[in-house]
């Protein structure tokens, strides 16, 4: 059994974190909105008052947050993880944010005599909730050996990937993909439904063809049904394409399609629809084509 701490209960760490209590560690968790911490805490887990706590309390601390300047608060406040570590504890960051803003985490963890492991995660709230994830991790080898243990609790597949921030660019180029791959759907879609297609079946076509993906099959409900309900939402995609253009600018790689998405996304965003799931594309494409169903 391992003291793990757990910092962001969001629709991925909530489920996550309850994971690791499954598998009988022993978890303390903390949230900025307590009342998020509730469902984790009912399931047995122990609540801290700051994360400063957290650090002071447990030997691994993992982090799952919305942005880098939610991790630099959260790590390098007066009452950040920081402050409550100790040589020899671990901290593993699960969100998606920038190689700058990692690296200034990192800096500040290592001048405590601890270790910091970049271990973004690839797959839906869904296979958070059933601990089929894919985890890629990057920073100090025999770190991530010590938590890998952990890690199979939490996802299906693990990726060690470099000593430092290669994990960040991996995620990054992912989710490029990802995006990418819903403004084709939602193209494709648009497409054969307003030709007169049922658009149930053409989803389900989609998912089961050669372009077929998880991806595609998630999203045949949201999609089908009009029920854009956030799973990841425009603007976190949003986000995540500006964290990706800025390692392209870094070495000098054109995303001409990546760029025509980010335009899409915005409109989206515009609309209203930037705290929609990001398979809203299709709507917006819809919209575009003077198409109502």
């Amino acid at each position: 059994m391992a003291k793990v701490g757990w910092i962001g209960l969001g629709n991925m760490g909530n489920p996550m974190s309850q994971n690791l209590l499954k598998a009988g560690n022993e978890v303390t968790v903390w949230n900025r909105t307590k009342a998020k911490a509730d469902a984790a805490v009912s399931a047995g887990a122990k609540w801290a008052d700051t994360p400063k706590a957290v650090a002071e309390a447990n030997d691994f601390i993992f982090t799952m947050v919305s942005d880098g300047p939610t991790l630099h608060a959260v790590n390098l406040g007066a009452d950040g993880i920081v402050a409550g570590l100790s040589a020899g504890k671990v901290v593993i960051d699960m969100s998606t944010v920038s190689v700058e803003e990692s690296a200034k985490v990192n800096e500040a963890i290592e001048a405590k005599g601890a270790k910091f492991l970049r271990a973004p995660v690839t797959g839906s709230t869904m296979l958070a909730q059933n601990a089929t994830l894919g985890i890629l991790a990057s920073g100090d080898k025999a770190t991530y050996e010590k938590t890998l243990p952990l890690f199979e609790k939490l996802g299906a597949n693990q990726f060690y990937l470099g000593g430092a921030e290669e994990a960040r660019v991996m995620k990054l180029s992912l989710n490029l993909m990802i995006g990418v791959t819903m403004q084709m759907e939602a193209e494709a879609v648009v497409l054969a439904e307003k030709a007169g297609l049922d658009v149930t079946q053409v989803c389900e076509i989609i998912a089961g063809s050669a372009v077929g993906s998880p991806l595609t099959g998630y999203k045949k409900v949201p999609i089908s049904s009009g029920d854009y309900k956030p799973a990841f939402s425009v603007k976190l995609m949003e986000k995540d394409f500006d964290l990706a253009f800025a390692v392209a600018k870094q070495y000098g790689v054109p995303l001409a399609t990546a760029a025509a998405t980010r335009q899409n996304l915005q409109s989206a965003d515009a609309i209203g629809w930037g705290d929609q799931d990001f398979s809203v594309l299709t709507k917006l494409v819809e919209t575009q084509s003077g198409y109502t169903r």
